[in-house]
Protein backbone atom coordinates (compact mmCIF):
# COMPACT_ATOMS: atom_id res chain seq x y z
CA UNK A 1 0.00 0.00 0.00
CA UNK A 2 2.89 2.57 0.29
CA UNK A 3 2.70 3.22 -3.41
CA UNK A 4 -0.83 3.86 -3.13
CA UNK A 5 -0.73 5.80 -0.16
CA UNK A 6 2.19 8.15 -1.31
CA UNK A 7 0.56 9.06 -4.65
CA UNK A 8 -3.31 8.82 -3.70
CA UNK A 9 -2.43 11.42 -1.10
CA UNK A 10 -0.69 13.86 -3.39
CA UNK A 11 -3.57 13.16 -5.74
CA UNK A 12 -5.98 13.87 -3.17
CA UNK A 13 -4.72 16.63 -1.55
CA UNK A 14 -4.90 18.44 -5.14
CA UNK A 15 -7.78 17.40 -5.78
CA UNK A 16 -9.48 18.96 -2.52
CA UNK A 17 -7.37 22.08 -3.54
CA UNK A 18 -9.00 22.33 -7.00
CA UNK A 19 -12.31 21.14 -6.05
CA UNK A 20 -11.79 24.40 -3.04
CA UNK A 21 -11.62 26.14 -6.40
CA UNK A 22 -14.38 24.16 -8.09
CA UNK A 23 -16.78 25.09 -4.97
CA UNK A 24 -16.52 27.94 -4.73
CA UNK A 25 -17.08 28.71 -8.58
CA UNK A 26 -20.22 26.34 -8.17
CA UNK A 27 -21.29 28.94 -4.83
CA UNK A 28 -20.79 31.50 -6.88
CA UNK A 29 -22.76 30.25 -9.80
CA UNK A 30 -26.20 30.64 -8.47
CA UNK A 31 -26.11 34.25 -7.13
CA UNK A 32 -24.75 35.11 -10.23
CA UNK A 33 -26.43 33.01 -13.21
CA UNK A 34 -29.97 31.94 -14.15
CA UNK A 35 -30.58 28.72 -13.35
CA UNK A 36 -30.92 27.60 -17.10
CA UNK A 37 -27.76 29.22 -17.55
CA UNK A 38 -26.40 26.47 -14.78
CA UNK A 39 -28.00 23.78 -17.04
CA UNK A 40 -26.41 24.70 -20.12
CA UNK A 41 -23.08 24.04 -18.82
CA UNK A 42 -24.45 20.93 -17.33
CA UNK A 43 -25.57 19.87 -20.73
CA UNK A 44 -22.61 20.60 -22.51
CA UNK A 45 -20.69 18.46 -20.12
CA UNK A 46 -22.89 15.57 -19.96
CA UNK A 47 -23.59 15.22 -23.61
CA UNK A 48 -19.66 15.51 -24.76
CA UNK A 49 -19.78 13.05 -21.76
CA UNK A 50 -21.70 10.57 -22.86
CA UNK A 51 -19.09 10.57 -25.95
CA UNK A 52 -15.97 10.29 -24.22
CA UNK A 53 -16.74 7.98 -21.94
CA UNK A 54 -18.71 5.08 -24.87
CA UNK A 55 -15.82 5.82 -27.35
CA UNK A 56 -12.75 5.70 -25.64
CA UNK A 57 -12.30 2.14 -27.48
CA UNK A 58 -11.28 0.22 -24.38
CA UNK A 59 -7.71 1.61 -24.69
CA UNK A 60 -7.71 1.49 -20.89
CA UNK A 61 -8.65 -2.13 -20.63
CA UNK A 62 -6.10 -2.52 -23.68
CA UNK A 63 -3.33 -0.73 -21.01
CA UNK A 64 -4.09 -2.80 -17.65
CA UNK A 65 -4.02 -6.32 -20.10
CA UNK A 66 -1.18 -6.10 -22.07
CA UNK A 67 1.09 -2.67 -21.02
CA UNK A 68 3.08 -4.59 -17.76
CA UNK A 69 3.95 -7.23 -20.97
CA UNK A 70 5.22 -4.13 -23.20
CA UNK A 71 6.53 -2.17 -20.52
CA UNK A 72 9.99 -0.88 -21.64
CA UNK A 73 11.15 2.72 -22.28
CA UNK A 74 13.84 1.48 -24.96
CA UNK A 75 11.63 0.30 -27.67
CA UNK A 76 8.64 3.08 -26.55
CA UNK A 77 6.82 0.68 -25.07
CA UNK A 78 5.94 -1.06 -28.51
CA UNK A 79 4.18 2.22 -29.89
CA UNK A 80 1.31 1.61 -26.95
CA UNK A 81 1.21 5.37 -27.35
CA UNK A 82 0.51 5.80 -31.05
CA UNK A 83 -1.99 2.69 -30.38
CA UNK A 84 -3.78 5.34 -28.17
CA UNK A 85 -4.05 8.51 -30.06
CA UNK A 86 -5.01 6.02 -33.45
CA UNK A 87 -8.14 4.87 -30.71
CA UNK A 88 -8.58 8.26 -30.03
CA UNK A 89 -9.32 9.45 -33.23
CA UNK A 90 -11.45 6.84 -34.48
CA UNK A 91 -13.88 6.94 -31.29
CA UNK A 92 -13.43 11.26 -31.96
CA UNK A 93 -14.74 10.24 -35.80
CA UNK A 94 -17.14 8.02 -34.49
CA UNK A 95 -18.39 10.37 -32.20
CA UNK A 96 -19.09 13.26 -34.38
CA UNK A 97 -20.92 11.21 -37.09
CA UNK A 98 -23.39 9.91 -33.97
CA UNK A 99 -23.34 13.38 -32.49
CA UNK A 100 -24.41 15.12 -35.65
CA UNK A 101 -27.16 12.44 -36.51
CA UNK A 102 -28.84 12.71 -33.65
CA UNK A 103 -28.54 16.37 -32.62
CA UNK A 104 -31.60 17.42 -33.74
CA UNK A 105 -33.64 14.24 -32.63
CA UNK A 106 -32.36 14.77 -29.11
CA UNK A 107 -32.59 18.89 -29.17
CA UNK A 108 -36.12 18.83 -31.37
CA UNK A 109 -37.64 22.27 -30.97
CA UNK A 110 -35.44 23.28 -28.27
CA UNK A 111 -33.02 24.58 -30.86
CA UNK A 112 -35.56 27.65 -31.74
CA UNK A 113 -34.46 31.11 -30.96
CA UNK A 114 -35.32 31.08 -27.74
CA UNK A 115 -33.26 28.11 -26.60
CA UNK A 116 -29.97 29.50 -24.34
CA UNK A 117 -28.39 25.99 -25.59
CA UNK A 118 -28.61 26.69 -28.92
CA UNK A 119 -25.28 29.15 -29.26
CA UNK A 120 -23.30 27.21 -28.37
CA UNK A 121 -23.65 23.10 -29.48
CA UNK A 122 -21.25 23.41 -31.62
CA UNK A 123 -18.89 23.66 -28.71
CA UNK A 124 -19.73 19.69 -27.91
CA UNK A 125 -17.65 18.14 -30.74
CA UNK A 126 -14.78 20.18 -29.56
CA UNK A 127 -15.66 19.02 -25.87
CA UNK A 128 -15.63 15.29 -27.96
CA UNK A 129 -12.00 15.74 -29.29
CA UNK A 130 -10.67 16.88 -26.66
CA UNK A 131 -12.19 14.92 -23.43
CA UNK A 132 -11.54 11.38 -25.39
CA UNK A 133 -7.77 12.23 -25.75
CA UNK A 134 -7.25 13.13 -22.06
CA UNK A 135 -9.45 9.97 -21.42
CA UNK A 136 -6.96 7.41 -23.22
CA UNK A 137 -3.56 9.62 -22.76
CA UNK A 138 -4.24 10.10 -19.51
CA UNK A 139 -4.48 6.33 -18.89
CA UNK A 140 -1.15 5.38 -20.59
CA UNK A 141 0.29 8.58 -18.23
CA UNK A 142 -1.03 6.57 -15.06
CA UNK A 143 0.56 3.36 -16.34
CA UNK A 144 4.33 5.09 -16.02
CA UNK A 145 3.31 5.33 -12.83
CA UNK A 146 3.00 9.27 -13.20
CA UNK A 147 -0.55 9.48 -11.71
CA UNK A 148 -0.80 13.10 -10.54
CA UNK A 149 -0.44 14.30 -13.53
CA UNK A 150 -3.64 13.96 -14.82
CA UNK A 151 -5.17 14.98 -11.13
CA UNK A 152 -3.50 18.27 -11.33
CA UNK A 153 -4.81 18.94 -14.75
CA UNK A 154 -8.46 17.65 -14.48
CA UNK A 155 -8.61 18.29 -10.93
CA UNK A 156 -6.92 21.48 -10.21
CA UNK A 157 -5.56 23.29 -13.81
CA UNK A 158 -9.22 22.83 -14.95
CA UNK A 159 -11.14 24.32 -11.62
CA UNK A 160 -8.32 27.65 -11.75
CA UNK A 161 -9.60 28.30 -15.44
CA UNK A 162 -13.16 27.53 -14.15
CA UNK A 163 -13.06 30.18 -11.24
CA UNK A 164 -10.75 32.74 -13.39
CA UNK A 165 -13.93 32.87 -15.85
CA UNK A 166 -16.81 33.10 -13.76
CA UNK A 167 -14.73 35.84 -11.96
CA UNK A 168 -14.31 37.73 -14.95
CA UNK A 169 -17.96 37.21 -15.85
CA UNK A 170 -19.34 38.35 -12.32
CA UNK A 171 -16.96 42.43 -12.92
CA UNK A 172 -18.88 42.18 -16.48
CA UNK A 173 -15.45 42.07 -18.43
CA UNK A 174 -17.03 39.27 -20.14
CA UNK A 175 -20.27 38.47 -21.20
CA UNK A 176 -21.94 34.96 -20.77
CA UNK A 177 -20.94 33.91 -24.40
CA UNK A 178 -17.21 34.31 -23.71
CA UNK A 179 -17.69 32.80 -20.10
CA UNK A 180 -18.98 29.68 -21.82
CA UNK A 181 -15.92 29.11 -24.14
CA UNK A 182 -13.85 29.89 -21.25
CA UNK A 183 -16.02 26.88 -19.40
CA UNK A 184 -14.82 24.70 -22.78
CA UNK A 185 -11.16 25.60 -22.80
CA UNK A 186 -11.24 24.56 -19.21
CA UNK A 187 -12.59 21.51 -20.11
CA UNK A 188 -10.74 20.89 -22.90
CA UNK A 189 -7.11 22.01 -21.63
CA UNK A 190 -6.23 18.83 -19.82
CA UNK A 191 -6.56 16.59 -22.81
CA UNK A 192 -4.05 18.94 -25.32
CA UNK A 193 -1.81 19.44 -22.21
CA UNK A 194 -1.49 15.05 -21.55
CA UNK A 195 -0.86 14.88 -25.35
CA UNK A 196 2.14 16.90 -25.30
CA UNK A 197 3.46 15.37 -21.78
CA UNK A 198 2.48 11.51 -23.18
CA UNK A 199 4.87 12.69 -26.35
CA UNK A 200 7.37 14.04 -23.45
CA UNK A 201 7.41 10.70 -21.62
CA UNK A 202 8.09 8.53 -24.39
CA UNK A 203 11.59 9.90 -26.34
CA UNK A 204 11.34 6.83 -28.55
CA UNK A 205 7.72 7.21 -30.34
CA UNK A 206 7.26 4.11 -33.06
CA UNK A 207 3.77 2.89 -34.31
CA UNK A 208 2.52 -0.43 -32.37
CA UNK A 209 5.52 -3.39 -32.97
CA UNK A 210 4.69 -6.64 -34.62
CA UNK A 211 4.41 -8.46 -31.85
CA UNK A 212 1.91 -5.87 -30.00
CA UNK A 213 -0.23 -6.28 -32.94
CA UNK A 214 0.03 -9.51 -33.05
CA UNK A 215 -1.95 -9.42 -30.06
CA UNK A 216 -5.06 -8.15 -32.67
CA UNK A 217 -7.24 -10.58 -31.63
CA UNK A 218 -7.26 -10.29 -27.91
CA UNK A 219 -7.25 -6.45 -28.32
CA UNK A 220 -10.60 -6.77 -30.04
CA UNK A 221 -12.00 -8.32 -27.49
CA UNK A 222 -10.71 -5.78 -24.96
CA UNK A 223 -12.53 -2.89 -27.46
CA UNK A 224 -15.87 -4.61 -27.87
CA UNK A 225 -16.11 -4.96 -23.87
CA UNK A 226 -14.66 -1.11 -23.55
CA UNK A 227 -16.98 -0.25 -25.78
CA UNK A 228 -19.53 -1.60 -24.15
CA UNK A 229 -18.64 -1.03 -21.19
CA UNK A 230 -18.42 2.57 -22.00
CA UNK A 231 -21.33 2.78 -22.83
CA UNK A 232 -23.23 1.73 -19.80
CA UNK A 233 -20.46 4.05 -18.38
CA UNK A 234 -21.78 6.99 -20.56
CA UNK A 235 -25.61 6.27 -19.44
CA UNK A 236 -25.03 5.51 -15.56
CA UNK A 237 -23.09 8.60 -15.37
CA UNK A 238 -25.22 11.52 -17.66
CA UNK A 239 -28.31 9.98 -18.11
CA UNK A 240 -30.22 11.63 -15.19
CA UNK A 241 -29.42 15.12 -16.48
CA UNK A 242 -30.24 14.09 -20.17
CA UNK A 243 -33.30 12.13 -18.69
CA UNK A 244 -34.37 15.46 -16.47
CA UNK A 245 -33.92 17.29 -19.85
CA UNK A 246 -36.07 15.21 -21.92
CA UNK A 247 -38.82 14.20 -19.21
CA UNK A 248 -39.49 17.31 -17.47
CA UNK A 249 -41.25 19.28 -19.88
CA UNK A 250 -40.95 23.38 -18.58
CA UNK A 251 -37.97 24.81 -17.54
CA UNK A 252 -35.96 22.06 -18.41
CA UNK A 253 -32.90 23.46 -18.40
CA UNK A 254 -32.99 25.78 -15.41
CA UNK A 255 -34.44 22.02 -13.59
CA UNK A 256 -30.93 20.83 -14.95
CA UNK A 257 -29.13 23.72 -13.40
CA UNK A 258 -30.76 23.18 -10.09
CA UNK A 259 -29.77 19.93 -10.36
CA UNK A 260 -26.33 19.79 -11.16
CA UNK A 261 -25.45 21.69 -8.11
CA UNK A 262 -26.43 19.40 -5.93
CA UNK A 263 -24.67 16.45 -8.10
CA UNK A 264 -21.87 18.15 -7.74
CA UNK A 265 -21.91 18.50 -4.32
CA UNK A 266 -22.49 14.62 -4.25
CA UNK A 267 -19.82 13.94 -6.01
CA UNK A 268 -17.52 15.88 -3.57
CA UNK A 269 -17.28 12.71 -1.66
CA UNK A 270 -16.12 11.02 -4.71
CA UNK A 271 -12.59 13.00 -4.36
CA UNK A 272 -10.68 10.66 -1.94
CA UNK A 273 -11.69 7.19 -4.23
CA UNK A 274 -10.08 9.41 -7.33
CA UNK A 275 -6.58 9.36 -5.93
CA UNK A 276 -6.82 5.62 -4.36
CA UNK A 277 -8.49 4.44 -7.89
CA UNK A 278 -5.80 6.11 -10.09
CA UNK A 279 -3.15 4.31 -8.67
CA UNK A 280 -4.80 1.06 -7.10
CA UNK A 281 -5.84 0.38 -10.68
CA UNK A 282 -1.56 -0.24 -11.92
CA UNK A 283 -0.91 -1.50 -8.38
CA UNK A 284 -3.85 -4.60 -8.93
CA UNK A 285 -2.93 -4.79 -12.57
CA UNK A 286 0.73 -6.04 -11.14
CA UNK A 287 -0.83 -7.93 -8.26
CA UNK A 288 -3.16 -9.98 -10.62
CA UNK A 289 0.12 -10.63 -13.01
CA UNK A 290 1.66 -12.11 -9.72
CA UNK A 291 -1.38 -13.72 -8.73
CA UNK A 292 -1.45 -12.12 -5.30
CA UNK A 293 -4.75 -12.33 -3.80
CA UNK A 294 -3.78 -11.62 -0.78
CA UNK A 295 -2.23 -7.91 -1.69
CA UNK A 296 -5.41 -7.30 -3.32
CA UNK A 297 -7.66 -8.24 -0.58
CA UNK A 298 -5.75 -5.62 1.72
CA UNK A 299 -5.92 -3.13 -0.82
CA UNK A 300 -9.93 -4.23 -1.10
CA UNK A 301 -10.16 -4.18 2.50
CA UNK A 302 -8.43 -1.21 3.34
CA UNK A 303 -10.13 0.91 0.45
CA UNK A 304 -13.31 0.04 1.69
CA UNK A 305 -12.49 1.01 5.39
CA UNK A 306 -10.75 4.27 4.90
CA UNK A 307 -13.40 5.44 1.90
CA UNK A 308 -16.16 4.93 4.04
CA UNK A 309 -14.51 7.10 6.77
CA UNK A 310 -13.62 9.94 4.79
CA UNK A 311 -16.54 9.84 2.81
CA UNK A 312 -18.71 9.44 5.24
CA UNK A 313 -17.29 12.79 7.19
CA UNK A 314 -18.00 14.82 4.16
CA UNK A 315 -21.83 13.91 3.84
CA UNK A 316 -22.33 14.47 7.38
CA UNK A 317 -20.63 17.74 7.16
CA UNK A 318 -22.56 18.62 3.76
CA UNK A 319 -25.65 17.56 5.09
CA UNK A 320 -25.47 19.02 8.45
CA UNK A 321 -24.66 22.25 6.53
CA UNK A 322 -27.44 22.10 3.62
CA UNK A 323 -30.18 23.68 5.23
CA UNK A 324 -27.88 26.69 6.35
CA UNK A 325 -26.40 27.14 2.45
CA UNK A 326 -30.11 26.77 1.19
CA UNK A 327 -31.34 30.00 3.79
CA UNK A 328 -29.18 32.17 1.39
CA UNK A 329 -31.65 34.28 -0.65
CA UNK A 330 -30.05 33.38 -4.03
CA UNK A 331 -30.65 29.46 -3.06
CA UNK A 332 -33.86 29.47 -1.52
CA UNK A 333 -35.79 28.64 -4.72
CA UNK A 334 -33.16 25.78 -4.75
CA UNK A 335 -34.33 24.39 -1.32
CA UNK A 336 -37.05 22.47 -2.46
CA UNK A 337 -34.67 19.44 -3.96
CA UNK A 338 -32.64 19.59 -0.91
CA UNK A 339 -33.30 15.39 -0.98
CA UNK A 340 -31.49 15.08 -4.55
CA UNK A 341 -28.45 15.60 -2.31
CA UNK A 342 -29.56 13.35 0.25
CA UNK A 343 -30.24 10.55 -2.14
CA UNK A 344 -27.06 11.53 -4.23
CA UNK A 345 -25.23 11.70 -0.82
CA UNK A 346 -25.90 8.04 0.27
CA UNK A 347 -25.45 6.41 -3.20
CA UNK A 348 -21.66 8.18 -3.01
CA UNK A 349 -21.14 6.81 0.18
CA UNK A 350 -22.55 3.02 -0.55
CA UNK A 351 -20.31 3.20 -3.77
CA UNK A 352 -17.36 4.59 -1.79
CA UNK A 353 -17.88 1.63 1.12
CA UNK A 354 -17.71 -0.74 -1.33
CA UNK A 355 -13.75 -0.13 -1.79
CA UNK A 356 -12.14 -0.40 -5.32
CA UNK A 357 -14.06 -3.69 -6.03
CA UNK A 358 -15.07 -2.38 -9.65
CA UNK A 359 -11.39 -1.88 -10.50
CA UNK A 360 -10.63 -5.53 -8.92
CA UNK A 361 -13.16 -7.26 -11.57
CA UNK A 362 -11.89 -5.40 -14.31
CA UNK A 363 -8.21 -5.63 -13.93
CA UNK A 364 -8.76 -9.61 -13.33
CA UNK A 365 -8.85 -12.41 -15.76
CA UNK A 366 -12.75 -11.84 -15.53
CA UNK A 367 -12.96 -8.55 -16.87
CA UNK A 368 -16.03 -9.00 -18.52
CA UNK A 369 -18.20 -9.57 -15.64
CA UNK A 370 -17.51 -6.00 -14.77
CA UNK A 371 -18.89 -4.51 -18.59
CA UNK A 372 -21.91 -7.10 -17.54
CA UNK A 373 -22.54 -5.34 -14.24
CA UNK A 374 -22.18 -1.68 -15.90
CA UNK A 375 -24.74 -2.61 -18.31
CA UNK A 376 -27.30 -3.49 -15.68
CA UNK A 377 -26.42 -0.41 -13.86
CA UNK A 378 -27.01 1.21 -16.77
CA UNK A 379 -30.62 -0.48 -17.27
CA UNK A 380 -31.81 -0.12 -13.44
CA UNK A 381 -30.67 3.74 -13.87
CA UNK A 382 -32.62 4.02 -17.13
CA UNK A 383 -35.89 2.60 -15.70
CA UNK A 384 -35.73 4.19 -12.30
CA UNK A 385 -35.31 7.31 -13.68
CA UNK A 386 -38.03 6.89 -16.18
CA UNK A 387 -40.36 5.83 -13.34
CA UNK A 388 -39.44 8.47 -10.70
CA UNK A 389 -38.40 11.60 -12.98
CA UNK A 390 -41.80 12.44 -14.00
CA UNK A 391 -43.36 11.42 -10.38
CA UNK A 392 -40.98 13.26 -7.98
CA UNK A 393 -38.78 15.55 -10.40
CA UNK A 394 -35.20 15.93 -9.82
CA UNK A 395 -35.35 14.18 -6.64
CA UNK A 396 -36.56 11.05 -8.41
CA UNK A 397 -33.70 11.02 -10.09
CA UNK A 398 -31.35 11.11 -7.14
CA UNK A 399 -33.35 8.23 -5.57
CA UNK A 400 -32.68 6.54 -8.74
CA UNK A 401 -29.34 6.90 -8.81
CA UNK A 402 -29.40 5.43 -5.20
CA UNK A 403 -31.35 2.32 -6.00
CA UNK A 404 -29.09 1.60 -9.23
CA UNK A 405 -26.16 1.57 -7.56
CA UNK A 406 -26.80 -0.05 -4.54
CA UNK A 407 -28.31 -2.99 -6.50
CA UNK A 408 -24.98 -3.06 -8.56
CA UNK A 409 -22.66 -3.39 -5.94
CA UNK A 410 -24.24 -5.81 -3.74
CA UNK A 411 -24.00 -7.63 -7.17
CA UNK A 412 -20.04 -6.73 -7.35
CA UNK A 413 -19.49 -7.97 -3.78
CA UNK A 414 -21.27 -11.10 -4.00
CA UNK A 415 -19.35 -11.81 -6.88
CA UNK A 416 -15.88 -10.93 -5.76
CA UNK A 417 -17.17 -12.69 -2.67
CA UNK A 418 -17.63 -16.28 -4.62
CA UNK A 419 -15.12 -15.94 -7.26
CA UNK A 420 -11.94 -14.79 -5.25
CA UNK A 421 -13.26 -15.71 -1.52
CA UNK A 422 -12.10 -11.39 -1.72
CA UNK A 423 -14.19 -8.88 1.41
CA UNK A 424 -13.93 -5.43 1.90
CA UNK A 425 -15.30 -6.04 5.46
CA UNK A 426 -12.06 -5.87 8.09
CA UNK A 427 -12.78 -5.85 11.69
CA UNK A 428 -13.01 -2.65 11.92
CA UNK A 429 -15.33 -1.72 9.11
CA UNK A 430 -18.81 -2.18 11.02
CA UNK A 431 -17.97 -0.10 13.69
CA UNK A 432 -17.18 2.67 10.92
CA UNK A 433 -20.48 1.75 9.77
CA UNK A 434 -22.16 2.43 12.70
CA UNK A 435 -20.05 5.83 13.64
CA UNK A 436 -21.03 7.28 10.10
CA UNK A 437 -24.54 6.14 10.20
CA UNK A 438 -24.49 7.65 13.95
CA UNK A 439 -23.31 11.01 12.58
CA UNK A 440 -25.87 11.33 9.53
CA UNK A 441 -28.50 11.05 12.18
CA UNK A 442 -26.85 13.68 14.63
CA UNK A 443 -26.31 16.35 11.35
CA UNK A 444 -30.32 15.54 10.60
CA UNK A 445 -31.50 17.43 14.16
CA UNK A 446 -28.32 19.77 14.26
CA UNK A 447 -30.09 23.07 13.84
CA UNK A 448 -30.01 26.45 15.36
CA UNK A 449 -31.40 29.69 14.71
CA UNK A 450 -28.95 31.85 13.65
CA UNK A 451 -27.29 33.77 11.05
CA UNK A 452 -26.47 31.01 8.03
CA UNK A 453 -22.90 31.70 7.97
CA UNK A 454 -22.48 31.04 11.89
CA UNK A 455 -24.81 28.35 11.68
CA UNK A 456 -22.64 26.85 9.44
CA UNK A 457 -19.40 27.31 10.73
CA UNK A 458 -20.68 26.08 14.26
CA UNK A 459 -21.66 23.28 12.20
CA UNK A 460 -18.31 22.53 10.86
CA UNK A 461 -16.36 22.29 13.76
CA UNK A 462 -18.73 20.61 16.10
CA UNK A 463 -18.54 18.00 13.17
CA UNK A 464 -15.25 18.23 12.48
CA UNK A 465 -13.89 17.69 16.15
CA UNK A 466 -16.35 15.46 17.17
CA UNK A 467 -16.14 12.91 13.99
CA UNK A 468 -12.45 13.09 14.05
CA UNK A 469 -12.37 12.33 17.76
CA UNK A 470 -14.28 9.28 17.76
CA UNK A 471 -12.00 8.07 14.30
CA UNK A 472 -9.25 8.23 16.44
CA UNK A 473 -10.22 7.54 19.59
CA UNK A 474 -11.66 4.04 18.37
CA UNK A 475 -8.83 3.25 15.88
CA UNK A 476 -10.87 2.33 13.22
CA UNK A 477 -8.23 3.20 10.84
CA UNK A 478 -5.05 2.42 11.39
CA UNK A 479 -3.51 4.53 8.06
CA UNK A 480 -5.72 7.23 9.12
CA UNK A 481 -4.20 7.62 12.05
CA UNK A 482 -0.89 7.28 11.03
CA UNK A 483 -1.48 10.12 8.55
CA UNK A 484 -2.96 12.27 11.58
CA UNK A 485 -0.34 11.39 13.48
CA UNK A 486 2.25 12.85 10.79
CA UNK A 487 0.32 15.80 9.95
CA UNK A 488 0.52 16.71 14.18
CA UNK A 489 3.92 16.15 14.15
CA UNK A 490 4.96 18.39 11.05
CA UNK A 491 2.23 21.17 12.39
CA UNK A 492 4.07 20.92 16.31
CA UNK A 493 7.44 21.04 14.18
CA UNK A 494 6.99 24.22 12.05
CA UNK A 495 5.76 25.75 15.79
Amino acid sequence: MGIIQKQALRSTLINFIGVGFGSLTRMIMPFVLEKAQIGVLALLDSISGVFIVALNFGYNLILKKLFPKYRNDDNGHSGFLALGIVLSLIGVLIGLVVFYSLKDNYFGNKLDESSLIKPFVFLIPILIFFRILFVNLDGYVRMLFKTVIGTFLEGFVSKVIFLTAILLYVYTIINFDYFVYLYVFALAFPGLFTLFYALFLTPKKTLPSTELMGEFKVMKSYILFGILAGSSSAIIQYIDVLMIEKIIPINSEAEVGVYSIFFFASMLLMIPSKGVARISGVILAESWKRNDLENIQDIYEKSALNLLIIGGFLFVVGWACIDSVLEFKALQSYAYAKYAFFFLGIARLIELSTGVNADIIDSSEKYKYNTYFNVVLAILAFLFNLFLIPQYGIVGAGIATFFALTIVNIFRGVFLYKTYRLVPFGKNFFKALIVVLGFIGFASVLRYNLNPVVEISINFCVITVLFWSVVVGLKLSPDINKWLIKIKTKFIKSN
